[in-house]
């Protein structure tokens, strides 16, 4: 690998960096502000967590075990060097989304924990099934997830949603079995962290690709998810009659949707995909919330999870892809491929939640939940003048 390409992924992985921050300020807006310090030091935590977890386990899992001693020593080459520093981060997006089900309510050791956990092993399995080879060795199925609306969302979206089913929801979230809004105290900054966040994500798609030899290809994947921003933000407008949140939600969600097929996409294509995927969020939130009975904190379940499905399911729909890909791809395998990577999430992601539950106990106690974790623990405040 030259030093141009050795730049190419450093770019990728400084701006894939950079969407924590949009993470967290997505976040943080969307609850209340008694616990924005408390988000603030599990997100830390939780980059920490796969850093390490992925240096010593995970990449080896994804990748080959043979690669962890070069790694771990320093006597790696540039192209080693170069593919982990873009991976990880990867890992470090699907560790993170996460925290925006469990916000409020979830002990700082255990959550840690799971992150290494997650960051080092579980993502780890979906990841050499997605971009090691594992599905075509393993299952003999042919599976495109370019960017990782697979690998990445829909798996950090259910493990999410398992830790949250773990935890039960938030006091008061339910009276007689209804759900109750409980309203984010600052729309401004969640709508600033979608922005920060679709800034990233150029990185995290155009990054995505193996090099820099074809400039048409990082266009087309450049165009590809602009087109899909676009698609989000009206879908998410939309079906919400212009709610801030949902719309800014929306951009996020198309650019979940588009990451399969990034590369293969039409521009109109990409568009469809990212208005279906805004467009479902109130539907798929209002489902997991009454039917499933799951406080979903920050919407990962339409945001990740479910505009995840969407991307991997249309990235084998031949009408939304270039003439030139649709015989690249398999609809069938799209579907194989993502009922795996969501057995493996649901049925991980509740071994562990559920294992750590048991064990260390998961959740903050009542007291200290009703007056803020921000207070009740860390004896502090986001904002000086509460």
């Amino acid at each position: 690998m030259d030093g141009v390409n050795v730049f190419f992924f450093m770019w990728a992985a400084s701006l894939i960096f950079f969407m924590k921050a949009g993470f967290i300020a997505l976040e943080i807006g969307q609850f209340r502000a008694k616990n924005v310090s408390y988000h603030c030091v599990l997100k830390l935590l939780d980059l920490a967590a796969v850093f390490i977890a992925y240096l010593f386990i995970g990449y080896g899992i994804s990748y080959g075990l043979e690669n962890i001693l070069p790694l771990i020593t320093g006597t790696f080459n540039a192209d080693l060097g170069a593919w982990w520093m873009k991976m990880v981060m990867f890992a470090a997006a699907a560790v993170t989304i996460i925290t925006g089900g469990v916000a409020e309510r979830i002990k700082i050791l255990p959550y840690f924990i799971g992150a290494l956990i997650v960051g080092g092993i579980l993502y780890p399995i979906v990841e050499h099934l997605v971009w090691g080879g594992g599905f075509a060795s393993l299952m003999g199925i042919n599976f495109h997830d370019f960017a990782g609306s697979g690998a990445v969302h829909l798996f950090g979206g259910l493990v999410g949603l398992m830790a949250a089913y773990v935890l039960g929801p938030r006091i008061d979230k339910y009276i007689n079995g209804k759900p109750q809004a409980i309203p984010g105290h600052n729309i401004p900054i969640a709508v600033l962290g979608a922005f920060i966040l679709a800034f990233g994500w150029y990185g995290f798609n155009v990054g995505s690709a193996t090099d820099l030899s074809s400039g048409v290809e990082l266009a087309s994947v450049a165009l590809a998810t602009t087109m899909a921003l676009a698609g989000g933000i009206i879908g998410g407008a939309l079906s919400s009659r212009n709610d801030p949140l949902y719309t800014a939600n929306g951009m996020c969600a198309g650019l979940v949707a588009v990451c399969s097929g990034a590369d293969i996409f039409t521009p109109i294509g990409a568009l469809i995909v990212g208005l279906i995927a805004g467009l479902q969020q109130p539907f798929t939130y209002k489902f997991i919330e009454e039917k499933l009975k799951i406080d979903d904190v920050c919407a990962i379940g339409p945001v990740h999870a479910m505009s995840g499905l969407i991307g991997v399911i249309c990235a084998g729909i031949p009408f939304l892809l270039r003439s030139d890909a649709v015989s690249k791809v398999s609809l069938t395998g799209q579907i194989i491929g993502a009922i795996v990577i969501a057995l493996i999430a649901i049925v991980g992601g509740l071994i562990i939640y559920k294992g750590l539950d048991l064990t260390i106990g998961l959740r903050v106690d009542k007291e200290a939940e009703k007056v803020g974790l921000d207070s009740a623990i860390l004896q502090t405040t986001a904002y000086s003048e509460e």
